[in-house]
């Protein structure tokens, strides 16, 4: 199975480099699945964006944290 492998600043183009550059100011780094989207830079500004919406809304962060971990169980997810 073929990898997409997470880009570093320098490989990354003009576009994904800001977009890290604001995750970086958010998260004081940038994780890798960011810097993994950043091949397509237009995915990654809209997950940006959809994260977001789910953290600026009025739902009390222990909710959104079940929903996340029951999301990730009925998924199998592991990760």
């Amino acid at each position: 199975m073929p990898h997409i492998l997470p880009l570093t600043d320098e490989q990354a183009s003009p576009e994904a480099q800001k977009l890290f550059q604001g995750i970086h100011s958010t998260f004081k780094m940038v994780p890798n699945i960011f810097r993994t989207m950043g091949h397509a830079p237009a995915v990654l500004q809209a997950t940006l964006g959809l994260n977001q919406a789910i953290h600026g809304g009025d739902l009390d962060p222990k909710l959104r944290e079940l929903a996340y971990l029951k999301t990730t169980r009925i998924n199998h997810c592991g990760y």
